[in-house]
């Protein structure tokens, strides 16, 4: 194997040396390090305790359940099923001489949260920013899908279009479909912040409004002087407090989302827990594996290259 290395180092030009060891050596790098994030991962939710919703410490937890929709149940933007979540992409195949390949054109999420419920409680759940791996996957090639009404192409240009080679893609995670889910749990609290923020928003609300700012005008002297708009900030306050009592009436929701640490990563799966695991243990294995005989490859080659 070495003499092979020794061999094919020697009989490179320079450029195709250095490019072909320059690539050996990031793509093993890039591939050690997705094993060994991988391997981290898998260490954590093999560890890490469920936790129920109902009694979950705050901090990074590990969740079980089944989904559910935060509002309403959502259409999907390719296939048009009802779910509670989805992400979508569309790629073109395009020719390059007697090669090609497929060029991302559009790609997307619902901008929205859902839910997961484990019979104790419902937690919050926001996959933006996940690692997030969905048993419900579909893939298909043919005409690119019409654009919403309003965007997208029109006309000859549309027409045209949808005679190209499209590739599209669609993940979903549909109603209660069990979700496995670990990331920083915590439930907000409202308090004085909360209650101050809203009067800054009456007040800046107000002073927008002629209507409104003439009512606090008691002189009637076409201007608000300090007595005067210490009187409207005292009625925003007393507005802000009772709108805070009702939420607070009201049980907090829990959330769940990232924790900002790489370490502790936000995970969220619909895959059951032992083909997520078999999923990581593959991937861990393949990148440490096949990256670290890449970067011992392109060491190989560089030393034959420099001490022949």
């Amino acid at each position: 194997m070495q003499d092979f290395i020794a061999a094919t180092a020697g009989s490179m030009d320079p450029v195709g040396f250095w490019t072909s060891t320059i690539f050996a050596a990031l793509f093993g790098g890039w591939l050690l390090r997705l094993g060994r994030n991988a391997l981290w991962r898998l260490r954590l939710i093999v560890d890490t305790p469920t936790a129920r919703i109902r009694s979950a410490p705050q901090g990074y937890v590990e969740l079980r359940g089944v989904a559910a929709p935060l509002r309403g149940l959502l259409t999907a933007r390719l296939t048009g099923k009802p779910c509670v979540w989805y992400r979508w992409r569309i790629e073109q195949y395009k020719q390059s001489g007697r090669s090609g390949n497929w060029v991302l054109l559009e790609h997307g999420s619902a901008e929205c949260a859902f839910l997961v419920d484990d019979g104790t409680g419902a937690a919050e759940v926001v996959p933006a920013g996940a690692y997030l791996h969905c048993r419900t996957r579909e893939r298909w090639t043919g005409p690119r899908p019409l654009a919403p009404a309003g965007a997208g192409e029109h006309g000859l240009t549309a027409f045209i279009g949808r005679h190209r080679r499209y590739r599209m893609t669609e993940e979903r995670i549909a109603l209660n479909e069990p979700v496995y889910v670990l990331g920083h749990f915590e439930t907000p609290r409202r308090g004085v912040r909360e209650r101050a923020t809203l009067t800054r928003k009456l007040l800046a609300q107000w002073k927008r409004d002629p209507a409104r700012m003439r009512r606090f005008d008691r002189n009637g002297d076409g201007e608000i002087d300090l007595a005067e708009w210490e009187h409207a900030r005292r009625e925003a306050a007393e507005l802000a407090e009772r709108a805070e009592a009702r939420l607070a009436a009201a049980p907090p929701r829990p959330r769940v989302g990232p924790t900002g640490d790489p370490d502790h990563p936000f995970v969220v799966s619909t895959e059951d827990e032992p083909a997520l695991l078999r999923k990581l243990r593959l991937t861990a294995f393949g990148g440490l594996t096949i990256g670290a005989l890449a970067c011992v490859g392109a060491a190989l080659m560089l030393l034959a290259r420099l001490m022949p």
